[in-house]
Parts: structure tokens; C-alpha cells; sequence
């Protein structure tokens, strides 16, 4: 199990970054990308495992938007959902460590 998590992540990890639109961007899918990684993001808040990294990529994502360049703030958006995902796998970690490591 403790080397299946690893893997697990890393593989995660390759999905979304291998998930580029095959067109250009649009407000639209902006939006529901921002959606997304607000969503995932907030759920990573509440197990109190939210990066330093999410808010900075997701002011950069706006910028990008307001630019025009909806194909970068996509990416940016993607990334930050990427990082609440990864510290919802560490705070899933951290409770499996601490049950198994609590003295019983």
C-alpha cells in the first residue's frame, strides 16, 4: 500500500497534464476549468491541506484570461486543481500515517 500511493499520484498527475485541448480555448472552457479547480481546491481547504502554489496559479489563470490567452489560463487552472488533488492525496496520507502510527 505505501508504494501504490506514489504511483497512484504520479499517474494522476500524467492524466491531467497530458489533457491539452486538441483546439483553441475559449472563455467557456475557462470557466469550467476554473470551476473545477475551485471545487477541487476548497475541498483540499477544508482537510486543511491547501499549497501556497493554488491561489498563485489561480490569480495568473485570471490574468491570463483577461489577456486573452484562454489557452494558458486553462493550463494554469488545470494546474492548480492538480495541486489541490495532490494535497488531497497528502492529507489522506497523513491521516493513514497518523491511525497507523497512534500507540493503541
Amino acid at each position: 500500500m505505501k508504494r501504490k500511493l506514489p504511483v497512484m499520484v504520479f499517474a494522476l498527475a500524467a492524466i491531467l497534464l497530458l489533457q491539452t485541448p486538441a483546439m483553441a480555448a475559449d472563455a467557456a472552457a475557462f470557466e469550467a476549468a476554473l470551476a473545477k479547480a475551485r471545487e477541487t481546491l476548497r475541498d483540499a481547504e477544508s482537510k486543511v491541506q491547501l499549497w501556497t502554489t493554488s491561489d498563485k496559479l489561480l490569480e495568473d489563470a485570471a490574468k491570463a484570461a483577461a489577456s486573452g490567452d484562454f489557452d494558458l489560463a486553462i493550463e494554469l487552472a488545470n494546474e492548480a486543481g492538480l495541486h489541490a488533488q495532490l494535497a488531497l492525496a497528502t492529507a489522506a496520507r497523513e491521516k493513514q500515517t497518523w491511525q497507523n502510527n497512534v500507540p493503541k
